[in-house]
């Protein structure tokens, strides 16, 4: 069985170390993500690269074609694993996803975020395989995010148990 950091190496993958810089330096003092337990909460990522470039930046179906915004919602999970691979150190210690809630900029309307939301989805597929990379989801119009980002990512998943020290 090919785990998903060696899935995620096949596919050419390019994760974003999110160690340095701190994640939320342009953003204010915010936490990048909160563990309890087994479950892993993580904060917004956006289709940004460490470096503050955005992809497609504006309204998806005004600025940003459906396409352009799908693609901004996979850049946007690739970022999620760099922050997955920060919080538990491996992308092989995640033993399912859980849900998403995906944040479309977009005029009121429209209908297709589900299409954009696709873009995160069909990564985690990819990389993590259906039973794992399966979650719940909400495609859910938004009037604006921060820094005129197209597309917003929150994810919960499940951790492979810490070991007990024992």
């Amino acid at each position: 069985m090919t785990g998903a950091e060696q899935r995620a190496r096949e596919l050419g993958l390019d994760i974003p170390d999110y160690a340095d810089p701190p994640y939320g330096h342009r953003y204010g003092p915010v936490k990048p993500f909160h563990r309890i337990g087994d479950l892993l909460q993580l904060g917004g990522m956006t289709p940004e690269n460490r470096a503050g470039e955005r992809l497609h930046p504006g309204v998806v179906g005004v600025d940003v074609t459906v396409e352009q915004g799908y693609a901004a919602a996979r850049l946007t999970a690739i970022h999620t694993l760099g922050m997955i691979r920060y919080a538990l150190g491996s992308l092989d210690h995640v033993a399912s996803l859980s849900r998403a809630l995906c944040f479309v900029v977009c005029p009121p309307g429209f209908e297709p975020l589900h299409e954009v939301a696709n873009g995160a989805s069909d990564l985690f597929l990819e990389v993590f395989g259906a039973d794992a990379g399966s979650l719940g989801r909400a495609s859910i119009g938004a009037t604006s995010l921060s820094r005129n980002n197209c597309f917003e990512l929150w994810l919960d998943l499940e951790c492979v148990p810490e070991p007990t020290a024992g």
